[in-house]
């Protein structure tokens, strides 16, 4: 069923784009450039994670993660001059998740792992001015590199086959891949709250041609969504940027949990292993 209506979303997309570009209305590509290496900035995250794992019939405890993002923040104008801009952060994250970090009550026979993450990625979104207060509705994504330690293995592991599934994982450094769609609140030039949900699919193995593939796909994906916001920018920018959030959040979610059964989604493969995080944060540009 889900794949169905995601087929259905990116006909839709497909066609939006043909449409508009007929349409004879010239946008200004030149205001779209950022400059990347713009403002420092520093994210430091925290949040509840749940663990889950295709095909696998015992249960993981529940996780918490913490992390921190360092990068540069840029800022550029749209068709709203100053009032809504066009928000980029590349980033590089260190970080992990731990049973150890998380406070909610431990239910007897469940899994128990510590799981430490390196990636980098991009955050943009329109952040819409009102005052000395900013709101920014933002889309987030990046590689990661991951190494899973699970606690009392194999002892912890009751069955071969949830065995054999997790052993893939266990102890090696892993390719991924993660979304994440939030908001942040800026109070002032520096200081912004943040709060999301992040999803990341740690994958058995790299499969270089169907990752690519499956990469650009998600790419194809989201381009078609920006011919079609860039439209609705240039006359309603506020909404816009809602739009913006709305479209690429519900598309990177659909992409990820086609990936979650199939990590290199629409070419075959093997389930991914995913953590869904609920986070909380504090964001500093200099």
């Amino acid at each position: 069923m889900l794949q169905k209506l995601f087929i259905s979303t990116t006909l839709f997309l497909l066609i939006s784009g043909n449409i508009y570009s007929q349409d004879k209305i010239k946008f200004h590509y030149d205001d779209w450039n950022y400059k990347f290496w713009d403002k420092p900035s520093i994210e430091v995250s925290y949040g509840l994670a749940k663990i889950n794992l295709d095909g696998f019939t015992q249960k993981f405890e529940n996780t918490s993660k913490l992390d921190i993002k360092l990068g540069y923040a840029s800022e550029h104008k749209t068709f709203a001059g100053k009032f809504v801009v066009k928000y980029v952060n590349g980033f590089a994250e260190f970080g992990g998740f731990s049973n150890d970090l998380d406070s909610r009550m431990k239910t007897p026979g469940n899994l128990n792992s510590n799981m430490w993450q390196f990636g980098i990625g991009k955050k943009e979104g329109y952040k819409i001015y009102a005052g000395s207060v900013s709101i920014l509705p933002y889309t987030s994504n990046g590689m990661i590199w991951s190494r899973l330690d699970m606690k009392d293995f194999p002892d912890s592991v009751s069955n071969y086959s949830d065995y054999s599934k997790i052993n893939l994982f266990n102890k090696a450094v892993r390719f991924g891949s993660k979304w994440e769609g939030g908001l942040n609140i800026g109070i002032g030039n520096m200081f912004s709250l943040q709060a999301g949900y992040e999803r990341s699919n740690v994958y058995q193995r790299y499969l270089f041609w169907k990752n690519i593939g499956s990469a650009i796909v998600e790419e194809a994906g989201l381009g078609l969504v920006d011919e079609f916001i860039r439209r609705v920018l240039h006359d309603e920018p506020i909404a816009g940027s809602i739009i913006n959030f709305v479209l690429k959040n519900a598309y990177e979610y659909g992409i990820y949990q086609l990936r979650s059964k199939q990590m290199n989604w629409p070419f075959d493969g093997e389930a991914s292993l995913n953590f869904d995080t609920f986070k909380f944060g504090l964001g500093f540009r200099f």
